[in-house]
């Protein structure tokens, strides 16, 4: 920013560099209220701008950390405002300073997130025309009373659904579900009744119905048995054709789950294992293992915990038998239907 184009912002700057000046600028300008409970250190300058790139032609601040003489930190930000007339964005335009400043702050650290310093604003303005702009954005707010108290305390409103219990959560029971879809999606394992109660109370036919079946398909962690038996009991007599709606799903999630990660991380096992022997045998076997894996990945996620006579089974076969077998886990009414001709 050249010095030329901004002799306003030089100068400001000019008098605010030295610690001293500073401080006696500071409590000079600042509410009696706020300056006397100012310690007798020095104001510390911070490092960085943040003014709008669009706006440094105009404008020029300083941000400085105080103490008060309780011990308490307190940022202070200083702000030249030389327009020739008062700008009635000035209200959002510091709010938005504001929450750069404590971004800044609290950088990565999500404890300093939970105590963040105070910021005062200070504009100084020398145009030519009297200063007549609201001095915070909550006076620039068009609301009633009760609307505008809320405002003020700059809170929002938390609804936890979390301990709420599930027919608490709405008297609406298509609002019900899907909030009690959307708090079962973290469970490690959501009950059978609890999806049962899901499902019941999604509108039959509606499309809200559909988005909800994906999503419990697409993000939770029940099997496809499971998802089945919590269906034919919410939805007697339309599990048939509720169950196709996401056949597709069940069919891409085992390929994803059972497929590209079981036969990655079988593969990354197996090529480890034949690399360290140097022997083609080594590999096939591991290419075997892959598949093995990929092929119990698949069963586990649509039928539940595979047996172990299954997986010793299938542990003993080699890679050519085991190809088929992938494809057939996708699609086989049952863990026993794996291995029918």
């Amino acid at each position: 920013m050249s010095t030329m184009n901004n002799p306003h912002d030089a100068l400001f700057r000019a008098l605010l560099e030295q610690p001293t000046r500073a401080g006696t600028l500071l409590r000079e300008q600042l509410p009696p209220a706020i300056a006397n409970r100012l310690s007798d250190a020095p104001p510390r300058l911070l490092d960085g701008t943040f003014i709008d790139v669009a706006l440094r032609h105009s404008q020029s601040d300083r941000l400085y950390e105080v103490t008060l003489r309780d011990g308490y930190p307190v940022l202070l930000y200083v702000l030249l405002e030389h327009k020739s007339k008062p700008d009635p964005g000035t209200p959002l335009q510091l709010l938005g300073y504001m929450v750069q400043i404590w971004r800044r702050y609290a950088g990565k650290e999500a404890g300093k997130l939970r105590a963040l310093p105070p910021i005062i604003p200070l504009v100084v303005y020398h145009g030519a025309v009297r200063w007549d702009v609201a001095t915070s954005v909550l006076d620039c707010i068009a609301a009633d009373a009760d609307i505008l108290a809320e405002q003020r305390e700059f809170r929002y409103h938390l609804r936890d659904l979390g301990p709420v219990p599930y027919e608490q959560r709405s008297a609406d029971c298509a609002v019900r579900a899907v909030l009690g879809a959307l708090c079962g999606v973290f469970d490690r394992e959501v009950s059978a009744p609890m999806l049962e109660r899901i499902l019941r109370d999604l509108p039959d036919g509606d499309l809200l119905e559909q988005q909800v079946l994906l999503y419990i398909v697409r993000h939770y962690k029940t099997t496809e048995a499971a998802f089945r038996q919590a269906l034919s009991k919410a939805k007697p007599g339309r599990e048939e054709a509720l169950q196709m709606t996401v056949a597709q799903e069940w069919i891409e999630r085992g390929r994803i789950e059972g497929i590209r990660l079981g036969e990655a991380r079988g593969e990354a096992r197996g090529e480890a294992r034949g690399e360290a022997r140097g022997e083609a045998r080594g590999e096939s076997r591991g290419e075997a293992r892959a598949l093995a894996g990929s092929v119990v990945d698949i069963l586990e996620t649509r039928f539940g915990a595979v047996d172990v006579q299954v997986r010793e089974r299938l542990a003993g076969m080699d890679a050519q038998g085991l190809r088929p077998l992938i494809r057939r886990a996708l699609t086989a009414p049952s863990v026993d239907a794996l291995f029918e001709p």
